[in-house]
């Protein structure tokens, strides 16, 4: 295969930093790789992926040393308008790249603006939206969409023309299973007719499979290049404190010689153990048994429209004081107009809702002391100096400074968040945006906590450390609604979910017997973890959600 990326010596720092984010890169791409990029937030994943496509030196400044070169042009010497008709790029966050009225025309200026034919441009356009399966969405204003629906939006637009690379930069991070899915195959085909593909990707589970090579990165170094299964042998993402794909967890657990990295594989290592040797450890299977306490929400007949579009349909939910409750459903099913409807940010068209015994229209001053809220997009909520500037902001002028320095100080170290507490939150990696924004809500100690995709863009270390945080959270009483994508997320820290599609539940009741429903599930886009898919095929129901119930040796006691 032919070398079209070269990479010599480089190192870069940004501006005002004395911290190299690169240092010292050498890397070499060949035509037609799936490329996969791994590592934990602020590792210089998305510092790289920018040289490649010019954003950085022509858009970027910083201090850089090393030469990148793509299909033999020098990125700083070729600007790029010329470095763009070979790389196309796709960026974390969706909304920096959308700026027209319609899908429609979003998905075509490419092409436009290389001049391309009508009849051409409508080729590339039907291609496009077909692909990632946003054709229902080319009359659609992009800013009005879903976060998930703006990102297929963006991929789109990049795929349009059909670029010689595609560099995309956590391109499934707000998409849910069904759109990941999708989005994954349109990368594979892409790939498979000659197209290199580079992804920085935290998450593997669906992609592993797909990769010819898995590079992995910490702190702006390169600790390991090679084939997946080598690396997932060599336990490097455990080292890190990265997690691997969970059929990797469970081929490790099982002692497999040949790690699995999709779920047929994984199932052929388990048909191949004796029956006696699966079952459960230290937890039993039944659904668990949700008991009403005292409620904390209570929401009948809720309807809202978007204009003409009916949001919400009908929706009864009670939610009781003290539980945690994940809120699943693909995008654009009305989970975050729900909670928005619970903060009084919204006013429902029909219904009730009532959060702890307050209308949340009449009572919105006195809510936001009782409930905090995390939204999607975490630059929505930050707008101070500093990280710890924004920490402090609700506290101002109140009584017990002290007791508040205490709270600040406990939430800056377990959100890992010290060595920026005097940095400006937007200079930050996407995800430590996210974890500052979590902290803000985190330091009010409130009594309900909406978290709206508080893993997107987040590293397993850190995924894992937010959610810890939050079980102990609940776990000292306070109320948790969790919207996420993250089946594992769900299946590993919620008692009791909810499922969502357009607008109405298709489903409420413990996590166990909501993973069993797998046709429900994939009816709202849904797909269930690898383990808890695998376990149902092999018989196992209810089925299992963590890999400590894997049983092996003795005797299938299935309790």
């Amino acid at each position: 295969m032919d070398k079209i990326v070269s990479i010599n010596d480089l190192s870069f720092r940004y501006p005002q930093s004395d911290s190299y984010v690169l240092n010292n890169i050498n890397l070499e791409v060949k035509k037609g790789e799936f490329i996969g990029l791994a590592g934990k937030s602020g590792c210089g994943k998305s510092t790289l992926l920018y040289h490649l496509c010019g954003i950085i030196p022509h858009a970027v400044n910083g201090h850089k040393e090393g030469k990148v070169e793509v299909f033999g042009l020098d990125t700083v010497k070729h600007e790029i308008p010329e470095l763009s008709t070979h790389v196309g790029m796709v960026f974390q966050n969706p909304e920096v790249q959308l700026f027209s009225v319609t899908v429609e025309d979003e998905v075509a200026f490419i092409a436009e603006n290389l001049n391309y034919s009508v009849e051409k441009i409508k080729k590339c356009l039907d291609f496009s939206l077909d692909a990632v399966g946003i054709d229902d969405l080319r009359e659609r204003y992009p800013f009005e969409l879903s976060g998930g629906e703006k990102q297929r939006v963006a991929i789109a637009s990049a795929i349009s023309v059909k670029p010689e690379v595609l560099v995309l930069d956590e391109p499934t991070s707000e998409l849910d299973s069904h759109g990941t899915e999708m989005v994954l195959e349109v990368l594979h085909r892409l790939n498979q007719a000659g197209m290199t593909i580079i992804l920085a990707e935290h998450h593997l589970d669906e992609v592993a499979c797909y990769l010819d090579r898995l590079i992995v990165m910490d702190d702006g170094r390169i600790i390991a290049d090679d084939e997946p299964r080598t690396i997932f042998q060599d336990r490097i993402f455990e080292s890190i404190g990265l997690r691997p794909p969970q059929t990797v967890e469970m081929g490790l657990r099982l002692g497999s010689s040949k790690l699995p990295l999709s779920v047929n594989e994984a199932l052929d290592i388990f048909n191949t153990i004796p029956t006696i040797t699966r079952g459960i450890v230290n937890q039993k299977v039944q659904g668990e048994e949700i008991v009403e306490i005292d409620r904390i929400v209570e929401i009948k007949d809720l309807n809202f429209l978007y204009g003409d579009k009916k949001v919400l349909r009908s929706v009864n939910l009670s939610i009781n004081k003290g539980e945690m409750v994940g809120l699943l459903g693909p995008n654009g099913s009305g989970k975050t107009t729900l909670a928005l409807l619970m903060m009084g940010l919204l006013k429902p068209d029909q219904g009730l809702v009532r959060v702890d015994g307050l209308d949340p229209q009449k009572d919105r001053k006195k809510l936001v002391h009782r409930v905090g809220f995390l939204f999607q997009n975490p630059e929505h909520q930050l707008f101070c100096d500093s990280v710890y500037s924004e920490l402090t902001y609700g506290f101002e002028g109140g009584e017990d400074g002290f007791e508040d320095q205490e709270v600040i100080d406990e939430v800056i170290n377990r959100m890992g968040l010290e060595k920026f507490k005097n940095n400006h939150p937007l200079t930050l990696s996407r995800g430590e945006r996210q974890r500052v924004a979590t902290a803000t809500a985190l330091v009010k100690k409130p009594e309900i906590m909406i978290i709206d995709e508080p893993t997107t863009g987040q590293d397993w270390y850190h995924v894992s450390s937010f959610m810890n945080l939050v079980q102990k959270l609940n776990q000292e009483g306070v109320t948790i609604i969790l919207i996420t994508h993250d089946m594992r997320v769900a299946a590993e820290y919620c008692q009791r979910l909810v499922v969502m599609r357009d607008g109405s539940i298709l489903l409420d009741g413990d996590t166990r017997s909501v993973f069993s429903e797998i046709d429900i599930l994939r009816e709202a886009d849904l797909k269930p973890t690898p383990l808890t898919e695998i376990s149902l095929k092999v018989g196992i129901k209810p089925p299992l959600l963590k890999l400590n119930e894997i049983k092996i040796g003795e005797k299938n006691d299935i309790q």
